[in-house]
């Protein structure tokens, strides 16, 4: 089941959610669009033309941008495709049959535009001032801007100038805490893996989720853990802090591989912890009896 949202003029598609059939869905929509074209008979207009909408199209591996190349010359009609995705470097097989158009990220102003504008049509009454936070927190991120807008204005029924601006994502951070504490294994950290890999995707800096997470961790854990939640926190969130300072995608990945480091040390301690207090119980039961 792949889903599609489409019309009579396009198709979109969102590539992640292919799971290793990007390739293949992709050709068939090449090879769909244009049968579909070519029926008509009639030439190349604004009427027949078909845009196909590929999202996150710099996950597509090599061999599959390749054969992607080859399908696209072959199949030649009255259709476009868009490769949307972060960083066109990874798109490097398709640099000569394809036009890149950079979008920049939108300004702190036109963020505050935005929020306010959707402030005016939810009756919300929204300072000045604390949209401007809001978008300077977001990073020039348009929909962290709106998703952290939506969880501030839920949390509290008056909104005020110098108030704490939330992201939407902490529950998930703390879904995150629980699940380190319920579980220790490999398989656990490859499930916390994947919902970190999420957080990755919709932009939340790393900071906020080192942070949060260290302070959910000590929500589901006795007192005597919280020193080293703050050793280990320590440890991670300062490690080679200027490293890649000059190139932000390097720096993200560095921060975020701190992270599961942080996380995959946690496990280890923790799992240390319990199985000594197992023991410390069976030899108290023992004395007793």
């Amino acid at each position: 089941m792949v889903n599609v949202k489409e019309s009579s003029q396009h198709v979109e598609i969102n590539l992640s959610e292919l799971k290793g059939f990007e390739k293949h869905v992709i050709v068939e929509l090449i090879k769909e669009t244009n049968n579909l074209t070519n029926k008509t008979g009639l030439r190349c207009s604004n009427d027949n033309c078909r845009a196909i909408i590929l999202h996150e199209a710099d996950k597509l591996s090599t061999d599959a941008l390749l054969y992607i190349r080859w399908v696209i010359e072959r199949y030649r009609g009255c259709h476009k495709i868009f490769f949307c995705c972060q960083d066109a470097s990874k798109l490097q097989p398709l640099k000569n049959i394809c036009k890149l158009v950079q979008l920049l990220p939108p300004s702190n102003k036109e963020i505050v535009q935005v929020l306010e504008f959707i402030a005016k049509n939810e009756n919300i009454e929204l300072p000045n001032k604390l949209a401007e936070r809001i978008a300077v927190s977001s990073k020039n991120n348009l929909r962290q801007a709106i998703r952290s807008f939506e969880a501030t204005s839920q949390n509290n029924s008056l909104l005020e100038e110098d108030q704490v601006i939330l992201t939407g994502w902490e529950d998930d951070i703390a879904n995150i805490a629980k699940s380190i504490v319920e579980k220790q294994s490999p398989k656990q950290l490859y499930d916390i893996r994947r919902k970190l890999q999420n957080l990755i995707d919709h932009s939340v800096p790393p900071e906020f989720i080192f942070e949060t997470l260290a302070v959910e961790l000590k929500k589901n854990v006795e007192e005597s853990m919280h020193k080293q939640i703050d050793k280990t926190y320590k440890e991670y969130s300062g490690a080679d802090k200027h490293r890649h300072a000059n190139d932000e995608r390097k720096k993200l990945i560095h921060q975020f591989m701190s992270i599961e480091e942080f996380i995959a040390k946690f496990m280890s301690c923790y799992k240390n912890h319990l199985a000594k207090k197992a023991i410390d119980m069976t030899e108290i039961k023992e004395e007793t009896t």
